[in-house]
């Protein structure tokens, strides 16, 4: 049986580069309209879901949290998280997020949210999100940036 750690390593050969992928889109693009307040609310609810599950070490509900093709690519929890941990550590117990709106993207909505880590560094973090056959939106992928100006 494979380790935890090769499999996130072959995952992330492939899986993480897929999601850069996905997300390299721009956050604000001209000519955009912005999530009517239901919809953009919902949205920040299921990332303020996630962080907050991160925060406790709740990978479950981290995990429930992402669509199903996040899931496909990550199949369990445990997956998911090391790969959290290894690519996304400022999401981990941030000091402070501030939700910057949701845009509409060819790709579909991405909200923003200004990460201040633990460490004192900056991050622009873009959420493609996705509706689900229930109404309800889950995490599509996660584009995380330092914010220009900061070391890396």
């Amino acid at each position: 049986m494979r380790s935890i750690s090769k499999i996130v390593i072959r995952i992330r050969r492939w899986g993480l580069a897929f999601c850069a992928g996905c997300m390299m889109m721009p956050l604000v693009a001209a000519g955009q309209q912005s999530y009517p307040g239901t919809d953009a609310d919902a949205m920040e609810a299921v990332i303020s879901r996630q962080l907050t599950a991160f925060a406790r070490g709740d990978s479950g509900t981290a995990y429930a949290q992402a669509s199903p093709l996040i899931q496909a690519m990550f199949p369990n929890h445990e997956i998911f998280m090391a790969m959290v941990r290894d690519g996304y550590s400022a999401l981990i117990r941030p000091s402070k997020v501030d939700f910057l709106g949701v845009k509409q993207t060819a790709d579909g909505p991405v909200v923003g949210v200004k990460v201040f880590a633990r460490d004192g560094s900056l991050w622009l973090a873009a959420y493609q999100m996705v509706r689900e056959e229930g109404e309800q939106w889950r995490i599509n992928g996660c584009r995380l940036t330092r914010y220009a100006g900061e070391p890396t």
